[in-house]
This record gives structure tokens, sequence and C-alpha cells, in this order.
């Protein structure tokens, strides 16, 4: 396996594993190897992971991490190659380090990128303390890997009542954190008892002025927010969505998107979309709707859906934006076998569940114009689902989803079954086209007799030319393509 770690008008780079090492492809977009690197995972004989991959311009960055044990301490290094031909330039840097009793809780690192690709943040969480305050160390670099400024930051809340979701690194160098604020374990109870959400989420900002932190709520009265998503634009506008429920309950009735002020960083306009019952039990099976239709009905509220996740949100040229969710749901379970001679042996089983993906338009002024489900049913175990989930393309007006799906479904109505995927003559590579009023028409990618590799969606992006380069895979072989869109 592996995945596409940029690209340029000229090549394709993407990381691949073989034989349990880490190698660097570099394409042309004929799909021509130019060069096929191992990426160096051992420094001064210490074994270290791959945290991320950077491509700017002639020169390759490539952070890792090490625990030493003995020392009891965890730092990231950066070494830089020549993106020509992936030969060193100069010897390991360390970046960061910190002091970590236990592997376990030996805190983090994090590498972003701004929107213009000329700032670089190098973030530490660091170790949990209990009834202490979470602690981060923001360092801001430009894109050679000159410090811009760096800071220790105490947030100011404690480690056991606020959650780091995402970091976000703008033009001016400038760190956007999205977190949940928890109340007290008495307020929750409270809350809960009122039918209320028990957290909300605050978006703060550092700047490098080491001053405390521009702190704002995101609260919006009577929606309980989940999985909410940022996208920071080139020009350093904030857009922001997800899903709600209602309150108190992890569990999705409609979609909101909002602009955040790119100064006060306060919400300036929102839409919602409430979910009908028909759209939510769309594609249900009988059974999964009439466990949804009862809950709600217990309850006197509305039909809602599960386990959705907000993906993307892919800017428009037109300054309008796609938001794209999916049903996902891991889950382990065990497996107990006897053999002949009565001996009992148990394994563990990894599942993985991607199902309907939900596509969401906006329109320029910001305003949600229609959600429209695009169903598929897809279950593994012990792989990653590393051939589940889909690949997107966003040109014009139009929206192309690519994924793996079984040939019973190509000409799916509401109201039928959905057949899972499975491995086997019934494959197909589909290919759903949503228009621009939210239409959506499905057709076979590829025609039976020529689909010998699985295809892995996960692994495919959109090139700058709008092409939609396409990794697949089987066993030990990969093959690349693309995909043009007229």
């Amino acid at each position: 396996s592996g995945d596409v770690i940029g690209y340029t008008d000229e090549y394709i780079y993407m990381t691949t594993y073989l034989k349990k090492e880490t190698f660097l492809r570099k394409m042309d977009l004929r799909y021509k190897t130019v060069y096929q690197k191992l990426i160096p995972l051992t420094i001064d004989k210490a074994e270290h992971s791959l945290e991320d991959i950077a491509v700017f311009g002639d020169r390759i960055l490539v952070f890792t991490e090490n625990y030493d044990k003995k020392a009891k301490q965890r730092t990231l290094f950066l070494r830089v190659f020549n993106e020509e031909d992936m030969s060193p330039q100069g010897k390991p840097q360390v970046l960061a380090s910190m002091d970590a009793e236990k592997r376990s809780n030996s805190g983090g690192f994090s590498v972003q990128v701004s929107p213009n690709e000329e700032v670089i943040l190098v973030s530490q969480m660091l170790p949990y303390e209990k009834e202490g305050y979470e602690r981060f160390s923001l360092n801001v670099y430009d894109q050679e890997m000159n410090p811009m400024w760096e800071r220790k930051v105490d947030l100011p809340y404690l480690d056991s009542e606020f959650g780091v979701e995402s970091l976000r690194v703008a033009n001016d160098g400038s760190v956007i954190m999205i977190g949940n604020k928890y109340a007290e374990k008495r307020e929750a109870k409270d809350l809960r008892k009122d039918g209320k959400a028990t957290y909300e989420y605050h978006l703060l900002v550092y700047h490098e002025d080491g001053k405390e932190p521009e702190d704002h709520p995101i609260v919006v009265p009577g929606k309980f927010l989940q999985d909410l998503t940022l996208n920071v634009g080139a020009d350093g506008d904030i857009l922001c969505g997800g899903f709600y429920g209602n309150a108190g309950e992890f569990a999705t009735s409609g979609t909101f998107f909002l602009r955040i002020d790119r100064k006060t960083k306060e919400i300036f306009h929102s839409s919602y979309k409430e979910f009908d019952r028909d759209f939510i039990t769309q594609y249900m099976t009988e059974k999964e709707e009439k466990k949804a239709t009862k809950k709600a009905d217990k309850k006197g509220e509305d039909v809602e859906m599960f386990n959705y996740e907000l993906r993307d949100i892919v800017r428009r040229d037109d300054g309008g934006a796609v938001m794209i969710g999916e049903q996902y749901r891991f889950y382990i379970t065990t497996v107990t076998s006897t053999d002949a001679n009565g001996r009992t042996t148990t394994r563990t089983v990894y599942n993985y569940v991607y199902n309907d993906i939900i596509v969401v338009n906006i329109d320029p002024e910001g305003n949600i114009e229609w959600a429209v489900k695009v169903p598929k049913r897809q279950h593994s175990t012990n792989d990653g689902g590393r051939y589940s989930s889909y690949a997107m393309t966003v040109k014009d007006d139009k929206i192309y989803l690519m994924f793996n799906d079984a040939g019973s479904n190509l000409f799916i109505k509401p109201g039928d079954p959905i057949a899972p995927f499975r491995y086997g003559k019934d494959m197909l590579i589909t290919l759903a086209t949503i228009d621009g009023e939210g239409t959506v028409h499905r057709e076979a990618l590829l025609n039976v007799e020529k689909r010998d590799f699985m295809t892995m969606p996960k692994a495919c992006v959109q090139l700058q030319d709008d092409r939609l380069f396409i990794f697949a895979s089987w066993k030990k072989e990969q093959r690349f393509g693309a995909v043009t869109f007229e």
C-alpha cells in the first residue's frame, strides 16, 4: 500500500512499503518511476518512526521521531533530501525533544503546512499530568525551515476538561486550534438531565506576540454540534462545517456550515439543513429503519443517523464549497475455535465499516443548497480498510466519487436493498457523478474483464489538472493510472 504525499505539474510523490521498509517513489505524469528510494528510519543505530513527509520545491523534508527508553525522552528529527535524486542534504537535525516517563504517556508531535505552503508548524503535545493544564509547544518555520517563532503554551483548561481536535497554521504564521471544552462532572450531569450537550467547541488562536490566545466558543443555540472540521483558505478565511443532532445525542439529524471572520474569528454567517425522515432512512435496511424509527418514537424525537464523520471541505472555484461525510465504524471482535484435540485458540478480528456517503453543496454566499446520499456497503477485516471508502474529484459544478462496489448496485434505486462489496466476480469500480442540482448518476468505471487489480480509493488524489490519480494493488503488484473528466 502507499500514500500520495505531494504532486506538481510534472511529478507525483508517494510512499510505498516493501518488506517492512518505507520507500519514496517519484513518478512522472505518465506514471513512469523516476526513482524509488529507501527512506532511512535508523539514525545512529536508533530506530525511528515516520511522522511526516513534505515536498517543498527542490527539497524533500522527512520528519521522524524516536523514543529513548533509557533516557526517557522523545525526540523529533528532520532530514532534508534533494528532490531530484533523493540524496541527503546535511545531517539529521533535532527539531524538538521532551521528557517522557513512558512511551504510552510520552506526548506527541505533529506537522502542519499552511495553505500557501510557505509556513510549517511543528507542534508538541506534552505528556499528560494529572490535574494539570493541557500543555503544548508550538514551533513555526518558514519553508526553508528557518524559525519564525516558538512558544510553550498552557491551554486555559485542565487536561481532563479539554480535548484538542485539530491544529492549523495560517499563511501569516498564526496557529489555529479547535477543541472540545467539556463540562465538569456535576455540571455535565445536570446538562444531560436537561437534554443538553455536555461540551462546546472552542477555536483558539495563537500569535507570535506571546499574548494569551484568542478564545472563541463556537456555540449555536439548540444545535448539538458534532465532528466539526476547519478549512483555512489561501487568503486566510476560515470555513467550518459538520453535523448536528438532538441535544445530548451523538447522532446526526442535520448538517451545518459556518464562515468565520479571519480577523475576529467570530461566526459571521451560518447555514443549516435538517435531514428529513425520508433522507435519513433512505437506503437503510428494513431492520436498520425499524430500529432507528422505534428509538425515535420512544423518545418522541426525530429519526437520526449514527457514525457519520465529516471527511472533507473542498472549496469551489466560484467561492462555494462541498462537504463530504461518510458513515464509518471500527470495532474489535474475538473469535474462539476448538480443534479436534480440544485445544482452543482465540484470535482478534479488527472490523472496518465504510458505508453511505453524504454530499453537501454550499453556494458562494455560504448557504447550504442541497444534500444527497450515495449508498454503498463496505465491511472488511484485518486490512485497515485499504480497499474501502472513496476517492473524489470536484470540477466545475460536478462532484465525482469513485469507490469499490458490488456490481448489482449499479442501477440501485431508493428503497432497493444495497448489496455489500465483496472480493470476487461481482466486484465493480463505480463512479458516482453528482451534478449541480444534486442528481446522482452511477456508472461502471472499468469493465469487468479489465478489472484485475483492486483500487485503493483513500490513496487516490485529484491532481492539479483535475485528473483523478488512481492507485491499485493486488498482493505484491501495483498499478497506476488516471481518470480524465471532460
